[in-house]
C-alpha cells in the first residue's frame, strides 16, 4: 500500500520502519514538534524520509494545499499522537481512510493518558487498538485489530511503553495485511456514544504528588503509573536540615491494612538488607524500593540511606 505517516513518537517511527520493510511505500511523513518526554524528534523523522525517499513536512495543521497534494492518490494514512482531531476532508484524502493506534480498550478509555489512568484504576489489562479514525470524533470507529498486555501488580508504565514499542508496529502491519485482503474488514465498531464509552483527560506533573492518606494500593498505582518516561510520583521530607523533594520510582504493597497507629506518611521501618523503607498510608503500608532526590541523578534504595523512623 501507498502510505502517509502522520504524527509523532518513537513508536510511530518504528512503525514507519516496519511498514517500509514489509514492502509498503511510505510516500510522505507529516509530523509536528515532539513532546518533552518523547525520544524521537522532528529531525529523526526527517532523516527517515531521506532513507525511504519520502516527502517530509513539519506542521501543526493538515489544512494546507501542500498536504492535499502529498496525500493525493494514497491508499491509507497511519497516524499516532497527532496534535489535533482529524476532520472528514483529511480522511477523504485517502482511498481507505486513516488508521490510528490507541492504547485503550475502545470504546472504553478514550482520550488522553489512557495507560496511566488504567494503571491508577487498577485495571488488569492494557489494550492496544488499531482503528479507523472518524471525522471530528475522538478514538472511535472501525476496529481492525488489537492486542492486550497483562497489568500484573509490579508492572509499570515503563513496561507498558516497552510493550507498545514492540506491539504497535506489528499490529499496524497486521491491520494493513487484513485490509489488503478485505478493505471492508472490521473486528468490531467502537461507538464513542455507547454506554461503555468514557473519556480520559490529560494528567499534569503535579498529579504525581502523593497524598499519604490514600490507601497503599492507590499510592502504589500512582507510583507505577507516572514513572519513566514521565516525571514521577513525588513527596517531600526533611533531610539534612532542609525540605527536599523526593521522586518515588518503585514501590511494593506490604499490607493493605494494619492495626498499628501512625500518621499517614510516617516512615515505619528502614531495612538495610533489602533497601526498603516502609511508610504508613491511610489504609495499609507501602514499601519504597527506589527513590531519587530532585536535582540528583543518583537513584537509591531508601532503606540503605535512611536510619531513623523519626521522619515523615
Amino acid at each position: 500500500m501507498k502510505i502517509a505517516i502522520i504524527g509523532r513518537t518513537q513508536i510511530l517511527y518504528e512503525t514507519a520502519l516496519k511498514l517500509h520493510k514489509e514492502g509498503h511505500e511510505i510516500a510522505c511523513i507529516i509530523t509536528a514538534k515532539a513532546a518533552p518526554e518523547y525520544t524521537r524528534y522532528e529531525n529523526d523523522f526527517k532523516e527517515l524520509t531521506e532513507k525511504s525517499h519520502a516527502a517530509f513536512l513539519l506542521t501543526y495543521t493538515l489544512d494546507s494545499p501542500e498536504i492535499s497534494e502529498l496525500c493525493k492518490d494514497l491508499d491509507i494514512g497511519v497516524s499516532m499522537n497527532w496534535v489535533s482531531v482529524i476532520s472528514q476532508r483529511h480522511l477523504d484524502l485517502f482511498r481507505l481512510g486513516v488508521l490510528n493506534s490507541h492504547n485503550g480498550d475502545l470504546p472504553r478509555y478514550r482520550g488522553n493518558a489512557c495507560s496511566n489512568w488504567a494503571i491508577i484504576n487498577n485495571e488488569e489489562q492494557i489494550t492496544n487498538t488499531i482503528h479507523f479514525m472518524e471525522a471530528d470524533k475522538l478514538d472511535s470507529g472501525r476496529v481492525i485489530c488489537r492486542e492486550r498486555f497483562n497489568l500484573l501488580p509490579d508492572k509499570t508504565i515503563t513496561d507498558v511503553y516497552n510493550w507498545l514499542e514492540k506491539s504497535t508496529p506489528a499490529l499496524y502491519a497486521k491491520a494493513l495485511h487484513l485490509l489488503e485482503n478485505d478493505n471492508k474488514y472490521s473486528l468490531y465498531y467502537a461507538d464513542a456514544g455507547g454506554p461503555e464509552s468514557f473519556r480520559c483527560f490529560p494528567r499534569l506533573p503535579e498529579d504525581g504528588f502523593i497524598n499519604w492518606e490514600q490507601s497503599a494500593l492507590a499510592i502504589h498505582n500512582i507510583i507505577r503509573a507516572v514513572c519513566a518516561p514521565f516525571s514521577g510520583a513525588y513527596t517531600y521530607h526533611w533531610h539534612d536540615g532542609e525540605l527536599r523533594k523526593l521522586i518515588l520510582l518503585k514501590s511494593l504493597i506490604v499490607q493493605t491494612a494494619t492495626k498499628d497507629i501512625a500518621i499517614p506518611g510516617h516512615v515505619l521501618r528502614n531495612d538495610l538488607e533489602t533497601g526498603e523503607s516502609h511508610v504508613q498510608c491511610g489504609d495499609g503500608i507501602i514499601a519504597l524500593l527506589q527513590c531519587r532526590y530532585e536535582n540528583e541523578s543518583e537513584e537509591f534504595p531508601p532503606g540503605n540511606r535512611w536510619r531513623t523512623i523519626r521522619m515523615r
